[in-house]
């Protein structure tokens, strides 16, 4: 896992498993057919985790349920700008859940994507490891897919409070089915749109767009109205951004990367074609984006915001408004559902969905080779309890999942309205033990048609075309595995 966007004291983790399995990996552990990133060798201070235990102790409230006990968690390791963050969420969780039952959390820290991966390739393999995974939404397919991770029972999913009391479009990437979930969600990182609200009203516009049409339009008055600034900007070299827009587009127009049987790649289709190619129409057909930005990351797009050079950002999150503290635009923005009409379109097509954002989070996985299951779901149980989420969102301003959390924030926190909607509404990615080679796919087409565009000044049809056949190409032996 990552985290991007960081900014103040808040943090959105994203979505993890970003690579594919290599082959020297496939040969080496035939069972795990996922597609996560098998690197580097476990390192030595994650394999000698697991579950411990100890003879139970009374304290002065009596006898707790797992006192003297054990629990290892599996996370991203507090670093950068938000490592004090991070540390104060991860103690006050562990403090927490030792005051409730006794018990102690033993925080296993990865530092790197690779050191991610070999950890769970380890884990598979061996059947030891980390007792509690964190894993990102769009990848509990993978998790799924090694069949070496707990699948949660009706009596577990009371143990945390009962599956009910979790935010429903959370639940979608929970597992499979209802009946074979892995996950427990714990955190929720919504895409929306920002806008600059000054910039929009000197060019008298009063709401924010909801097509795409509306979109470009406003991008174009807001150009004309404030010489300068440009009305939207684009990512294509960021690692995680830019397919989500391809994935929107595509949806919104009646397509998906794959099948709905998730057996076939979908990439080398009409609909993706479109995506990509409207994505970066907003600089050679629109011309609403800086041309500059064909080699801007998101953390680029940001600062270009935050300056106000841009009037808006697609799929932002809500780290956007630590990002602009302390300038000019902390005071004019505001957000809203991303567009959700293709463009040269009145209405989506019948039975396409709203696709404004995917369904974006993290959840807690328990490994098969956990010995005390209960055990994991206490520490599952406080994590997502309302004390923790409220805490969690102060400290890393992840929305909260459960539904007695989301309602206390709508409550105490107007602001966050936009988001929680855009949780509500949000949309499953399919559940694929090969999404990531999907995801790869896309940004790979999305990058070489941007380096294409900066080199020529133009892209074609042709060239997307045989870009998305070149991916389509590659994911669906991944999906034929699976």
């Amino acid at each position: 896992m990552t985290r991007d966007d960081d900014g103040g004291n808040v943090i959105m983790m994203t979505a993890r498993w970003r690579m594919p399995v290599s082959a020297r990996s496939r040969q080496r552990m035939t069972k795990l057919k996922a597609a996560v990133v098998m690197t580097a060798a476990l390192t030595a201070s994650v394999a000698a985790c697991g579950t411990t235990t100890s003879t139970s102790t009374s304290t002065a409230g009596g006898k707790l349920p797992f006192a003297g006990q054990t629990v290892s968690v599996f996370t991203n390791g507090p670093s950068g700008a938000n490592s004090a963050a991070t540390s104060s969420y991860y103690t006050y969780l562990g403090n927490l859940f030792h005051a409730q039952t006794g018990a102690s959390v033993n925080w296993v820290y990865y530092t790197s994507s690779s050191q991610e991966s070999s950890t769970v390739e380890a884990s598979v393999a061996t059947s030891t490891g980390p007792d509690i995974f964190a894993v990102g939404s769009g990848f509990n397919g993978t998790i799924y897919g090694t069949k070496a991770f707990h699948v949660l029972s009706a009596s577990n999913w009371s143990a945390v409070g009962g599956r009910s009391s979790f935010s429903p479009s959370m639940l979608t990437m929970a597992g499979p089915s209802a009946t074979q979930d892995i996950g427990v969600p714990y955190e929720s990182q919504p895409f929306i749109l920002a806008y600059n609200k000054a910039e929009f009203a000197k060019a008298g516009i009063k709401a924010p767009p909801t097509t795409w049409a509306q979109f470009v339009a406003d991008a174009q008055a807001v150009m004309k109205a404030n010489p300068g600034t440009y009305g939207d900007s684009l990512d294509p070299a960021d690692a995680y951004g830019p397919w989500k827009e391809v994935w929107s587009y595509a949806l919104q127009s009646g397509g998906n990367l794959v099948s709905p049987n998730g057996k076939t790649s979908t990439l080398d289709s009409a609909p993706v074609r479109d995506a990509v190619q409207f994505y970066l129409s907003e600089l050679y057909q629109y011309h609403i984006v800086p041309p500059q930005c064909l080699t801007w990351t998101g953390t680029e797009q940001e600062a270009a915001f935050a300056k106000g050079q841009v009037a808006m950002i697609t799929d932002a999150t809500y780290s956007l408004l630590a990002e602009v503290a302390g300038t000019p635009v902390a005071s004019q923005i505001a957000f809203a559902p991303m567009p959700d009409v293709p463009i040269g379109s009145a209405t989506r097509p019948k039975g396409a969905p709203a696709a404004q954002s995917i369904v974006s989070g993290n959840y807690w996985t328990i490994g098969n080779w956990d010995k005390n299951i209960p055990l994991a779901l206490a520490f599952i149980k406080v994590g997502t309890s309302a004390q923790v989420q409220a805490e969690q969102f102060k400290l890393l301003g992840e929305n909260p999942v459960t539904n007695v959390a989301l309602t206390a924030l709508a409550k105490s926190n107007p602001t966050m309205e936009s988001f929680i909607t855009a949780q509500a509404n949000s949309t499953p990615l399919p559940f694929t033990a090969a999404w990531s080679y999907i995801e790869a796919g896309v940004l790979a087409v999305v990058s070489h048609s941007a380096q294409q565009l900066a080199t020529s000044g133009s892209l074609s049809a042709s060239y997307v075309t045989s870009q998305l056949a070149a991916a389509d190409s590659a994911v669906q032996p991944q999906l034929s595995a699976g």
